[in-house]
Parts: structure tokens; C-alpha cells; sequence
């Protein structure tokens, strides 16, 4: 099954390449010499998973020059240091772009899953149509109408969505949104138009000036999807946040529990939401359900294992094209922890600097902590480790993803302390602490011989996980 998803999925990406358009970007970034930058968008806009689209190095003398290709209009992105940047680029196009001047995550930022970057936008010197001279009036142009407009609107969302039920303010926001729409509305960029559009919509709602029926039927009844434009789908996320949740409580939404839990059923769980007007669109009826799964998965209202069933169902069965991606990557994202499917994968340098991924753990129980040798929680819970180790050999892999400020670090520490088990350091692949959900230190995880997550997260040695290990080693008949 998961090959046959891989295989649509790389169909879809294939057939979006063959009408694709390439895009340059081009700069001079003295600060960022020897950098990789990495230019990424969302794969979809309700998961937000990142993928890739073209990476450079940036030269000795700081120039760079980056090159992909898109099928429409896209929002990309860079991470840089404490920075979130970002611009809209149009194919066919180059853009000449000026880097914020460089200000790297400190150690501890890196390991911070709740740090924010600073979100801004790149800098844009010039564009011009590829292969021509001729340059692009920058005042014509998508990102001069996004940032220009974004720096009026997000200190009126801010304002305005914290004073939700102050009866003054929405009359306020009243001349607010027709001063805006006097200077951005109906301009000459139709993604825009469109951007603008759900922005004033997203601002209605959160404000609370408008119910969301309004809103449903204003911004999404028999309306396009834009699946790459942020705007619709920040409000379409808004709207539609625990769908199957919120609906399947109401008299007309009931037997939301009955088509998932008991029968399990796509076409049944279709059929209870046309009841609802806006759903009518069996398009619009699709990407709800991903959003009620994708939101409602670890919620106590529904069986996952029956969400998962649904799930299915719909990648089988689908006929658009973007909700078998978006199928597949919800399905690899709220699996990745559950017990009896496979963990984040990763590949990491050991102290010995050998490169160590988890495919190579097949075979053995493998002990998982995530820790930093700094923790003093950690050290002492290092010293329990020892006496598994030693008790069990090699029925047992103890792996510890050290969190340190460096390799360098890692290595005096195992040199200090001989433990005789694999210790990877993290910064190869600092996603790492992301995939595998690290909010503290330590915290265990324990994967079977198979591959397959066992326990997520596992008892410390603290907690008696040695009870765990001998069950386990037992029932495989190895004890």
C-alpha cells in the first residue's frame, strides 16, 4: 500500500514537473560565504510539511545564483539563521534578492521546538522575464503589493482580533476595510486579488464582525480552491479547524460517529456532510475530511485506527490529484509515533564520526533517548543505562541522539565516559528533535526488532522499563 501511495504521489509531482517553468534567484550575500541555502514551500498548506525546491552554495564572494521550477505562482521560503524568509515568485521569472544580514541560532534555539523565527520577506532588487533585458516595474509587480499591503494589515488583525466583542471597534473596522479595499482591492495581479480577498475574509472572522455562515458561503460555496495561495488556506484552516469534531456534535452531524467509528465508511461520512450546503462540492467535501482527520487524529471522539481506515479510503478512491499527496503525507504524519509503525528515520554521526541511520538498528530492540550530556537528569539515568547494557548485551541497543553544542562536544564527553553504546550527535539533521516530538530531556523510546515503533514515548530506566526489556525478550524467545 505505501509503495503504491509513493508511486501517486511521484506520478502527481512528475505531471506538475512537465508544466513547469523555470524560476531564477540570484543575489550577493558577502556574510553568508560557504552557506548552503536551501529554498523550500509547503507540500500542502494543511500539514505544512517542507519540501525542497533548489539549494545553493553560496560563493566565495558571495554571489549565488538559484534555479527550479514551478507550475504556478509560489509562496517559497529559506530558513536563515533566526529568519523566516520568504517571497512569491512567477514562472518564468528572475529575481534578484538581498539576504538579511546574517544572525545565526544560538545552541539553544536550535533545540527549542516552541523558538520562533522572524518572519520577513526577502528583499527584492529587481525581476525581469527570463531571457530578456527588459526589467519588471517593481510597483507592478506580486511581492510589492504583498509586503506593502501586509505591513498595514497585520497591525489591524492584531488589533482587531484581541477586541473580538468590543461593539466600537467592528463599526471601526468598518471604515478600516473600505479605506483597504479603496487602495488594494480589484488590482491588476490576480493572485493578488485573490490574496486580498481571503485576508479581509480571515480579518472578519477572527474579528468576529461576520458569523461563519457568512464566511462558508462567502469565501468557499462553489468557489475555487486555492491550494498554494496562504491566504485562502490560513482561513480555510480557521473555518474548517476540527471540522469533524465540532459537526459531528451538532443533530444534522451525528452520524459522523457512526460512518467512522462503526462502518468505517468514506462514502457514508460523504454522505453526512452534504448535508451541510457549502460541502455540496465533492471537491471542497474532500479536503474537510483531510482536515477533520489531520486535526481530529489524536482527538477522544474517533477511533484512529477507523480514521486511518477513512483515510485509505479516500486516497483509493479520489480523483484529484493533490488530495492523494495530501492523503499520504497526513497519513505519514500522525503515524510516525504510533506503536507498530515506523519511526521518524534518520542518519546521524556517531563518535566514532561513522554515519548511523535506523534502518541499521533492524534487528535488535533498540533503546531510543534524546538527551544533551549537559543534563544532569541525563547523567545520572546514564549510569542505569550501563547496568542494561551489561545485563542484556547485545539482545539490546542503546542509541543516545545527543542534543550538544557541537561534535566536538559529544566526542570529549564519550571520551570522558566510555559507555559501551552508540551516541549520534543531532546537528546533521537537527529536524531530528521536530520529528520525534522532543519537548524535554531526557525522553525514551523504545523500537522493536522490526523496525516498527514498540512504545512511544518509553519508561525510563527510573520507571522500571527493564520489565519492559525482559517481556519483550522473552515473548521473542531470546531470554
Amino acid at each position: 500500500m505505501r509503495k503504491i501511495i509513493f508511486g501517486l504521489v511521484f506520478l502527481f509531482v512528475q505531471c506538475n514537473f512537465l508544466f513547469a517553468a523555470k524560476i531564477v534567484l540570484t543575489g550577493h550575500a558577502s556574510d553568508y560565504n560557504g552557506q548552503k541555502i536551501v529554498f523550500l514551500h509547503y507540500d500542502n498548506q494543511i500539514t505544512y510539511k517542507e519540501y525542497p525546491l533548489g539549494s545553493v552554495i553560496v560563493g566565495a564572494n558571495g554571489d549565488f545564483s538559484c534555479s527550479f521550477n514551478i507550475n504556478e505562482t509560489t509562496f517559497v521560503f529559506a530558513h536563515l539563521g533566526t529568519y523566516f524568509t520568504s517571497i512569491f515568485v512567477e514562472p518564468g521569472r528572475e529575481y534578484n534578492i538581498s539576504l538579511p544580514s546574517r544572525k545565526d541560532k544560538l545552541p539553544g534555539e536550535k533545540i527549542n521546538p516552541y523558538f520562533e523565527e522572524d518572519k520577513i520577506h526577502f528583499s527584492i532588487l529587481s525581476v525581469k522575464q527570463l531571457n530578456s533585458k527588459e526589467k519588471i516595474d517593481p510597483k507592478s509587480e506580486l511581492n510589492y503589493w504583498v509586503t506593502s499591503f501586509d505591513a498595514i494589515y497585520e497591525p489591524v488583525f492584531a488589533k482587531y482580533s484581541m477586541n473580538a466583542y468590543i461593539k466600537k471597534k467592528k463599526e471601526n473596522l468598518d471604515s478600516m476595510i473600505l479605506s483597504l479595499d479603496s487602495t488594494y482591492a480589484n488590482g491588476k495581479n490576480v493572485y493578488f486579488n485573490e490574496y486580498y480577498q481571503y485576508r479581509i475574509g480571515l480579518l472578519k472572522f477572527m474579528s468576529k464582525r461576520v458569523k461563519s455562515k457568512y464566511i462558508s458561503d462567502g469565501y468557499f460555496l462553489n468557489k475555487p480552491i486555492l491550494y498554494n495561495n496562504p491566504a485562502y488556506m490560513e482561513l480555510f484552516n480557521q473555518v474548517y479547524e476540527k471540522y469533524l469534531v465540532y459537526f459531528g456534535r451538532t443533530s444534522t452531524g451525528k452520524e459522523i460517529y457512526d460512518d467512522i467509528n462503526t462502518h468505517k465508511s468514506l462514502s457514508q461520512l460523504k454522505a453526512t456532510l452534504h448535508q451541510d450546503q457549502v460541502l455540496s462540492n465533492d471537491t471542497l467535501k474532500e479536503l474537510v475530511i483531510l482536515k477533520g482527520i489531520h486535526d481530529g487524529f489524536y482527538e477522544m471522539d474517533f477511533s484512529r485506527q477507523s480514521m486511518l481506515d477513512v483515510l485509505d479510503s479516500l486516497q483509493a478512491t479520489t480523483k484529484i490529484a493533490i488530495h492523494k499527496a495530501v492523503t499520504a503525507n497526513i497519513r505519514e504524519k500522525v503515524t510516525k509515533l504510533l506503536s507498530g509503525y515506523d519511526p521518524p528515520s534518520f542518519r546521524l554521526l556517531n563518535q566514532d564520526s561513522m554515519w548511523v541511520s535506523n534502518s541499521d538498528l533492524k534487528g535488535t530492540l533498540t533503546y531510543l533517548v534524546f538527551c544533551t550530556t549537559q543534563n544532569y537528569v541525563c547523567f545520572k539515568e546514564f549510569d542505569q543505562l550501563k547496568k542494561i547494557q551489561q545485563k542484556y548485551g547485545n539482545l539490546i541497543k542503546i542509541v543516545t541522539i545527543s542534543v550538544d553544542d557541537s561534535l566536538p562536544a559529544m566526542r570529549s564527553f564519550c571520551k570522558k565516559y566510555p559507555y559501551n553504546w552508540t551516541f549520534l550527535y543531532f546537528g546533521d539533521q537537527p529536524e531530528v528533535i521536530k520529528d520525534y516530538d522532543i519537548r524535554t530531556f531526557p525522553t525514551y523510546y523504545m523500537i522493536d526488532s522490526d523496525g516498527k515503533m514498540l512504545f512511544s514515548p518509553a519508561k525510563s530506566p527510573f520507571e522500571n522499563i527493564e520489565i519492559t526489556i525482559f517481556d519483550y525478550l522473552r515473548g521473542k524467545k531470546l531470554l
